[in-house]
């Protein structure tokens, strides 16, 4: 399956955060998301100098689980996955917003994507 994960770089700054591919960071999660699932990190515009899109994806690799005792962490006491980074850019997005539109109906929390788009997106982050 794939998710459309929101990033507001105002809460937390995935571009001064993330160390590189295989950095691994907690995410809101959905019941139904599972180990191997691809996670979309959309930035919104939140953040005037940076445009919106989709700028890293990675993979589920533990949970979903209700995070406990990080009292700092916007995951705590919520359901959460793990997301290992497979890819992250810091110029232009991979996917621009306007893009995102086609197959992602809402920007605001974690859902699956339809999954007639998967062909598509997994073309725009050329992972065929």
């Amino acid at each position: 399956m794939i998710y459309f994960e929101p990033v507001n770089l105002k809460q937390w700054d995935m571009f001064s955060k993330v160390s590189g591919v295989g950095h691994v960071e907690p995410f809101l999660a959905t019941k139904s998301m599972e180990y191997g699932d691809l996670v979309l990190l959309h930035v919104g515009q939140q953040d005037k100098r940076v445009k919106s899109g989709i700028y890293a994806f990675g993979t589920v690799v533990d949970g979903p689980f209700i995070l406990h005792d990080h009292p700092d962490d916007y995951c705590n006491e919520k359901n959460t996955v793990m997301v290992r980074f497979d890819k992250i850019i810091y110029g232009n997005p991979l996917i621009s917003h306007d893009e995102c539109i086609s197959f992602c109906h809402q920007f605001r929390t974690v859902h699956c994507i339809d999954p007639k788009y998967y062909s598509e997106i997994i073309e725009k982050l050329k992972l065929r």
